[in-house]
């Protein structure tokens, strides 16, 4: 019962994790289940599917298919669309019904590439992680699929790692983030996954610096870091971005050390919340926590992790003067005088503050 939700809606979940990493370059998509998952990815955590024309299809998967374990039958499904639709890649999807009879997704991605010719990627989602992991599965997955070794680095050159609808919408944010690079003399290579082809993928190693703008682009960085070396900061342009500038600069981040005293919860991605944080005028009397996970090397004494309803409640509810979060989260405050300041997260609300996003880099209290 700890995991029961009564207020608070199910969260993103890893395949639409996938699916948004994946979605503007040029894949057949195929989420392998009734259809539940599919429409659960495209009509509720995907803003950029209406008008758009990537290929996301769902496998239609019934009772007698999940019985015999017919992996045949979905691999011509995907050979007639992919005959049809001449993908870049295909990549095929588990949900929960795969993940209780064992789908060896691997496996049918080797099947298919071998027949088909085409580049194929196969991932045990299952519907019971989060969207962050499942980004943070298709960038590496890419990575290592299309990432060649470079000639030689450009010193100016950058990658943006991390970028999602799911975090980030679909208003300015990332034009705004790749603008700042531009306008500081930094050239961008490839931005993982928004905004970005596959070509820029594979000569994303070229670049002398990563920036990892949320928790979903670390594994990413840190493939690259160890296969390529290239460094890697965390963190996005809040003003005039002069913290993240120093960072570029001196490739060093010290985490907080908070007040005992402290004022302030900042409730979004890590990476997102930490940004906002070191922008504020008292930073050390600010928490940052997450519904997610939180990079232990990006964490301040203090920060933390809520994995139920019952968690968060029992959070914003804990004596804050002000509390910055999702507006379905701060709806669980019961304390009328403390400060709530909206900053919706698609991958926790879903299209309900869609118009309501700010543009982070405009943040201020």
């Amino acid at each position: 019962m700890s995991q029961l939700c009564v207020t608070l809606p199910p969260f993103a979940p890893d395949y639409s994790g996938v699916c948004s990493a994946l979605f503007e370059l040029g894949g057949l998509i195929v989420i392998h289940d009734a259809s539940g998952c599919t429409g659960n990815y495209t009509g509720y955590d995907e803003p950029r599917w209406y008008n758009s024309k990537s290929f996301v299809y769902c496998s239609r998967l019934r009772e007698i298919d999940a019985v015999l374990g017919d992996d045949e039958k979905l691999i011509q499904k995907i050979k007639v669309a992919a005959e049809a639709l001449k993908p870049e890649f295909i990549a095929i999807l588990g949900s929960p019904v795969p993940m209780l009879i064992g789908t060896d997704f691997t496996g049918i991605a080797m099947e298919i590439e071998e027949r088909l010719g085409i580049p194929t990627f196969g991932f045990d989602t299952t519907g019971q992680l989060f969207y962050h992991q499942g980004i943070s599965l298709a960038l590496v997955a890419l990575a290592k699929k299309y990432i060649k070794a470079p000639e030689q680095k450009k010193k100016q050159q950058l990658n943006i790692l991390g970028a999602s609808p799911l975090d980030f919408g679909i208003n300015d944010n990332i034009t705004q983030i790749k603008s700042f690079f531009v306008d500081n003399n930094y050239e961008i290579g490839a931005c993982f996954a928004m905004g970005t082809t596959i070509d820029d993928i594979k000569n994303a190693a070229t670049a002398a610096l990563n920036v990892v703008i949320s928790h979903s682009g670390l594994a990413l960085a840190k493939l690259m870091a160890r296969k390529y070396d290239i460094p890697y900061i965390c963190g996005i342009p809040i003003g005039a971005g002069t913290t993240l500038l120093r960072k570029m600069t001196t490739l060093v981040a010290e985490p907080l050390e908070l007040d005992v005293e402290k004022e302030t919860l900042i409730i979004h991605d890590q990476i997102i919340a930490n940004s906002i944080r070191e922008s504020l005028a008292c930073p050390k009397k600010v928490v940052v926590a997450s519904c997610f996970d939180l990079e232990q090397t990006l964490k301040s004494e203090g920060d933390f992790v809520m994995k139920t309803e019952k968690e968060i409640m029992t959070a914003v509810n804990a004596g804050y003067k002000r509390v910055i979060g999702d507006p379905l989260v701060l709806s669980l405050i019961k304390d009328e005088t403390v400060e709530k300041i909206a900053l919706p997260h698609e991958a926790v609300s879903s299209k309900i503050y869609r118009k309501d996003y700010p543009i982070f880099r405009n943040f201020k209290l």
